[in-house]
């Protein structure tokens, strides 16, 4: 109910603004900058957003917005530079999204009007260049890394019986921020269980056997949760956000020392030179069976955000859904 009164006030605001031929949803309206933009460091952007069928004033103008923001950030040295870091790969929708709504400071409607079904904005902001090069390259490691631990010859190295493991989310469902993360793992036979999350903050967290120390030993057959309300360690998901990966190692014979860690948490990077030289003794070891799910993190609104910058490019190639 609190939602929906605040979604009622922000219409009503809206409206009114329309009876004078303006709209004044969003941010504060401000004067026009005295200074030219170039001389006191901000970036300016504007936008126009038509209405769809049965879509409100409201939700366009924030389309509008998102647009404006983007044209803004296009003009950042910063983002140039590093986004150029995502050519290879293409420039992620959701980085784009989140780099617009970190990356701008101090941002201002200096005009908004309404034409029939379309609505206009321009904005200024000043740019936190820092914070978007920070989160690109966070971003960059964060999928790269993702690639590593997910590449075929590590997964393949080790699967000489049957070992599952999942989430709480359907495959390829991101997880949002604040969101519960329970993970299962299921193994063919009886074994010895190693348990891996490797984050999109360039660590990895030893679940098992170094935080749920009891399940360290599991039974064939039988499905194991982590992170389930009341369980030894629960997962809400925040930021950083970004390309996570959680592995799953099972062993009919104890582990090998070299794959053994003290910490909860350690850099992934350098533990997984030590869990693919291991591996590599493993190709063809019946005692061994490895499993991985990949995951994706995010912010809610960085979310939608980027799946509308996704159908606004699909309707410019004239794709359908």
């Amino acid at each position: 109910m609190r939602f929906r009164g605040v979604i009622q006030i922000a219409s009503v605001v809206l409206l009114a603004g329309l009876l004078a031929g303006r709209a004044w949803a969003g941010p504060q309206l401000a004067p026009e900058p005295t200074k030219p933009v170039s001389e006191s460091g901000q970036v300016q952007g504007s936008a126009c957003q038509r209405m769809g069928e049965g879509e409100s004033l409201l939700a366009a103008q924030k389309k509008a917005l998102s647009i404006a923001r983007e044209a803004m950030l296009q003009k950042i040295k910063a983002f140039a530079e590093n986004a150029e870091l995502l050519s290879g790969q293409g420039i992620d929708h959701e980085v784009v999204a989140a780099a617009s709504r970190i990356g701008l400071t101090n941002e201002r409607i200096t005009r908004q009007t309404v034409k029939g079904n379309q609505v206009c904005v321009w904005l200024t902001a000043m740019p936190n260049s820092p914070e978007i090069s920070k989160l690109i390259k966070q971003r960059v490691h964060a999928k790269e890394l993702a690639k590593k631990v997910q590449e075929p010859e590590l997964a393949s190295a080790s699967s000489n019986f049957k070992l599952k493991v999942w989430t709480n989310h359907k495959a390829g469902e991101p997880f949002i921020e604040g969101e519960r993360l329970i993970i299962y793992v299921e193994s063919e036979k009886d074994a010895y269980l190693k348990l891996d999350y490797y984050t999109a903050e360039g660590k990895v967290v030893h679940l098992v056997p170094n935080v749920f120390t009891t399940e360290a030993r599991i039974q064939g057959a039988q499905p194991y949760s982590f992170g389930a309300e009341g369980a030894v360690a629960e997962f809400k998901i925040s930021p950083p956000f970004g390309a996570e990966t959680i592995r799953a190692w099972a062993s009919t014979v104890p582990f090998a020392a070299a794959l053994t860690e003290a910490d909860q948490v350690s850099d992934a990077a350098a533990y997984l030179e030590k869990v693919q030289t291991v591996m590599k003794s493993k190709a063809h070891d019946p005692t061994w069976a490895a499993a991985m799910v990949a995951l994706q993190t995010s912010n809610k609104e960085d979310l939608q955000v980027a799946r509308e910058r996704e159908e606004r490019e699909r309707k410019k190639r004239g794709e359908g859904r």
